[in-house]
C-alpha cells in the first residue's frame, strides 16, 4: 500500500484551517505555502468537500474552512477523501492474473489488512494528531 502525496497534502490542509477554524482561506494561498499546483489542491479539496471535512464559501471572502471540529475528523476519514475507501485500497479483485477465481489465499490477508489499518486510523482524530504540534 502506498500513502498518496493526496492524503499527506490533506491532513496539513486540514492543519492549516485548524488554525483558523471560524475563517475562510484561500486554497490558492494554501496551495502556494505548501508548494503544490492549484490544480492539485483543488483535486484535494473535492474529496474533503465531499466527504464533509470542509466547507467552501465563495464570492469575495469565500474560501475554505473546517466543517466540523477537529475532534470528529478521524484520519480514515481524510484518507478515505484524499485517496481511495479501505475496501479499494486492499482489494484484489483487479488482479487479474490471479487465476484463484473466489477461493483466494490471499483474500482473508487483505479483509484482515483492511481491519487493522481502518480501526487504527479510526482511532485517531486530527486534534489527537495535532495536539503535538
Amino acid at each position: 500500500m502506498k500513502i498518496t502525496r493526496r492524503t499527506d497534502y490533506a491532513i496539513h490542509l486540514i492543519a492549516d484551517l485548524s488554525d483558523q477554524p471560524d475563517s475562510c482561506t484561500g486554497l490558492r494561498s494554501l496551495a502556494e505555502q505548501h508548494g503544490v499546483t492549484y490544480a492539485f489542491a483543488r483535486t484535494v479539496q473535492q474529496g474533503l468537500l465531499k466527504a464533509g471535512v470542509i466547507k467552501a464559501n465563495r464570492g469575495i471572502n469565500g474560501g475554505i474552512r473546517l466543517a466540523k471540529p477537529l475532534e470528529d475528523i478521524t484520519l480514515l476519514e481524510v484518507f478515505e477523501a484524499a485517496q481511495n475507501p479501505m475496501d479499494v485500497t486492499f482489494d484484489s479483485d483487479d488482479a487479474h492474473w490471479c487465476k484463484c477465481e473466489d477461493h483466494c489465499i490471499t483474500e482473508k490477508l487483505w479483509q484482515g489488512s483492511r481491519k487493522v489499518l481502518g480501526e487504527y486510523l479510526s482511532g485517531i482524530t486530527m486534534a489527537d494528531l495535532l495536539a503535538g504540534r
